[in-house]
């Protein structure tokens, strides 16, 4: 092997490992700023009075904890998309199942919209929005919050 065929196999190693390195950073992180998340919103759980200062107005302590926890399975299931771990027929089957129980379907007809305007510019979780929002679609069999 030339010396300069050397070198330049050298090089894209590298920068596949750089590259590799980032992506794992990035995950970690991910996971680490998902838990804080999920730390908080079992912290509210627990607290009903702190969960209904950071709910809607006019909610209810109970109804906000339910929320609340709708929230933090959606959370966790957003992440094992963004780690790759829902992929193609995966990621609609869970929205899906998610969409089955009536607190999936208050969850996203209360925060939905929230959510998908938090997500504008991220593919990822736009592709999270877009599949559970087909998923609610999908459920319209029942009637949305205050409708």
């Amino acid at each position: 092997m030339k010396t300069s065929h050397a070198v330049l196999v050298l090089a894209a190693i590298g920068a596949a490992q750089i590259v590799q390195r980032q992506v794992h950073h990035r995950q970690r992180a991910e996971m680490v700023v998902t838990q804080l998340h999920q730390d908080w919103l079992t912290q509210l759980i627990d607290r009903p009075d702190l969960a209904v200062q950071w709910g809607l107005d006019g909610m209810e302590a109970e109804e906000m904890v339910q929320i609340l926890s709708a929230n933090q399975q959606l959370s966790a299931l957003g992440l094992r998309h963004r780690l790759g771990l829902l992929r193609r027929s995966r990621l609609p089957f869970v929205a899906d199942a998610f969409m089955q129980k009536r607190i999936g379907r208050d969850y996203w007809d209360r925060c939905g919209a929230y959510r998908e305007e938090e997500a504008a510019g991220d593919r990822h979780a736009e592709r999270f929005c877009r599949a559970l929002k087909n998923a609610r679609v999908a459920h319209t069999d029942t009637q949305p919050v205050g409708a």
